[in-house]
């Protein structure tokens, strides 16, 4: 962390500066509204991400790495390098950390992060220069947007474009920016705060310049104490005696440190003015709330921390939702299927009703960040008993507890009757269709870990569409295949055409499914219905079976289909990605090498 490269200075001796902002500005292009952004991919070594304004010269910080990437080659990835070399960095000056959580995969190229801007095709579900609103983007209605401006990770650290230099409506801007994260007020300020416990700022590369900190390579919390020790006056950064028309606070009467506009939102805003205080008086509280929000920061869009792998994995965080493992020994289901049968044939207009629960226990899932989906059965609480696309389901969740309990089904999940209510429903509406039955649901005790999963809405019903099964993972052919349940024939396809984009026979998103590249599915659904089962079967399976999550990454229903009948099919593989195995022996030697180079 402070041998000197001949192609790139340290900054006072060090590069622990550098390293941590480079796994921050990875880190932090996450947002929660779709589950885009984050250091899993590495894309920030691609456009859009590593041409940002944002992230000037973070190329020679990955050119500071690239011996270490080399010494281990395919068994570790680029994203989980910048982590580590950021956790590294915090180490190296006595700062805190709680652990690592291993197990990033590489993408070949920056496609994934085309969606977090600037583009047109951003702008369709992000809508904010169109509009003449960059710098306000988080004011725009329903935008998945998580920064106020494009190419900036989070805000503009002179204040709103509306309101520079002015700390108060910097405040404002950052919460909206960092609740976009799951952050609140308090880690949002440790966060910030912690991380310029290190490092500055250069005119060369932010138009500002400075250092926050008299020990700018050493964790301290002298950061807090330099807000309340002095008073700081604005003024414009000069570069040879010239200015340069970026504008930043220095003390009046005190030592050669600066602030920026959004640092000082820290005493001017009344909600974080409290941890300015508690901070400057307690380190061992900011090293507490630092570590747990740095980790929050770089894990968040991993997943549960199921999906974590190494030796330095911390105990599972709030955000992260974890749920508990599977049992071991899995329950006969026969007569679950049986009773579940017997319920539909006595209550035949619940089929359509449990194919629809299973779907919407399911279709919270997300590709882009690993949250939602059935494990869990959170469709049983609110948020998401509430949600509109949900209406109804509270009674079929009622039918199938009564069933579990009348039976003395005590080792069944709720959960697992709903998933198993919903391929019961679709075999019996098409004896054609064979779906895999993965057992082992778990049940959530609430519904912590919904919020920011409802349904997205956007300008148009294709918009919508597409963008969704992008989110999840899903092909455009299995998202139109499934629209046609319950009945999954190539009736429902022929009918759509002949009722067309203007009838009200079908609703504004099965019409949409007769725009663009939809409608190519639409028409080969229509004349092939053994091609229709196929995608119906594979989009089903992925989605029901895409959150459970085994051992080293890799999913734990692959090719299973648990008995259910006495005839047991052979299952369906979820094609679900498996994460490269980071092994306990590299993960506790890389640490030793970053901080060695």
């Amino acid at each position: 962390m402070k041998t000197e490269n001949p192609d790139w200075p340290t900054d006072d001796g060090s590069y622990a500066g550098l390293m941590i902002r480079l796994a921050w500005h990875c880190s932090g292009s996450y947002r929660g509204t779709d589950g885009r952004g984050g250091c899993d991919g590495g894309r920030i070594r691609f456009g859009p991400e590593g041409d940002w304004m944002d992230n000037g010269n973070l190329d020679k910080a990955r050119m500071l790495l690239e011996p270490i990437k080399a010494k281990y080659g395919s068994k570790l990835s680029w994203g989980d390098l910048m982590i580590l070399a950021g956790n590294a960095a915090v180490k190296s000056g006595g700062g805190p950390t709680i652990g690592f959580c291993g197990g990033r995969i590489d993408d070949a190229n920056g496609d994934d992060s085309l969606l977090l801007g600037p583009n047109a095709a951003q702008e369709l579900i992000g809508p904010c220069r169109t509009l003449d609103m960059d710098g306000q983007c988080l004011n725009v209605t329903g935008s998945a947007m998580g920064p106020t401006t494009l190419e900036l990770i989070y805000v503009n650290p002179g204040g709103p474009v509306n309101a520079p230099n002015d700390p108060v409506a910097s405040g404002a801007d950052i919460r909206r920016a960092f609740s976009r994260m799951g952050f609140d007020d308090q880690t949002s300020a440790a966060l910030i705060g912690g991380g310029h416990s290190f490092g500055g700022a250069h005119s060369f590369t932010s138009g500002f310049d400075g250092r926050w900190t008299t020990a700018p390579t050493q964790w301290t919390n002298q950061y807090w104490n330099n807000l309340l020790d002095f008073n700081f006056t604005l003024v414009e950064v000069e570069v040879n005696g010239t200015g340069t028309g970026a504008m930043q606070w220095v003390p009046e009467d005190g030592p050669n440190i600066f602030m920026l506009t959004s640092d000082m939102a820290m005493t001017a805003d009344s909600k974080y003015r409290p941890f300015v205080d508690l901070y400057a008086n307690d380190i061992k509280m900011l090293e507490t709330d630092f570590s747990t929000s740095w980790y929050h920061l770089t894990s968040a869009d991993m997943g549960p921390a199921t999906r974590c792998i190494g030796d330095m994995l911390p105990v599972p965080q709030p955000f992260q939702f974890t749920l508990p493992p599977s049992p071991s020994t899995l329950p006969n289901y026969n007569p679950v299927r049986t009773a579940i049968q017997e319920y539909i044939e006595a209550n035949p207009e619940t089929m359509a009703g449990f194919s629809d629960l299973a779907w919407g226990c399911a279709n919270t899932f997300r590709g882009t960040d690993y949250r939602g989906g059935c494990n869990g059965g959170r469709i049983r609480f609110s948020p998401e008993s509430d949600w509109e696309s949900n209406m109804g389901s509270a009674s079929l969740v009622t039918a199938l507890e009564s069933i579990k309990a009348d039976k003395g089904f005590s080792d069944i999940s709720v959960t697992d009757m709903i998933v198993l209510s919903g391929i019961t429903a679709l075999e019996k509406s098409n004896a054609d269709l064979v779906l895999p039955f993965c057992g082992g649901y778990v049940d959530a005790a609430n519904g912590e870990g919904s919020d920011g999963l409802a349904p997205r809405i956007y300008d148009t019903p294709y918009i919508t569409i597409t963008d969704d099964y992008l989110v999840k993972g899903l092909s455009m052919e299995q998202v139109v295949a499934l629209a046609s349940a319950p009945m999954v024939t190539s009736q429902w396809y022929k009918d759509l055409q002949a009722a067309g984009e203007d009838s009200t026979e079908f609703d504004e998103f099965d019409r949409a499914l007769l725009e663009g590249d939809l409608l190519q599915y639409v028409e080969k659904f229509a004349s092939d219905e053994a091609e229709l089962r196929v995608a119906f079967e594979s989009g089903w399976t992925y989605m029901m079976k895409a959150d459970r999550y085994g051992e080293f990454n890799k999913n734990a229903c692959t090719g299973v289909d648990t008995q259910t009948t006495q005839t047991v099919e052979e299952g369906t593989s979820s094609g679900y990605a498996t994460k490269t195995v980071l092994s306990d022996m590299i993960v506790g030697g890389l640490i030793v090498a970053i901080a060695a180079f």
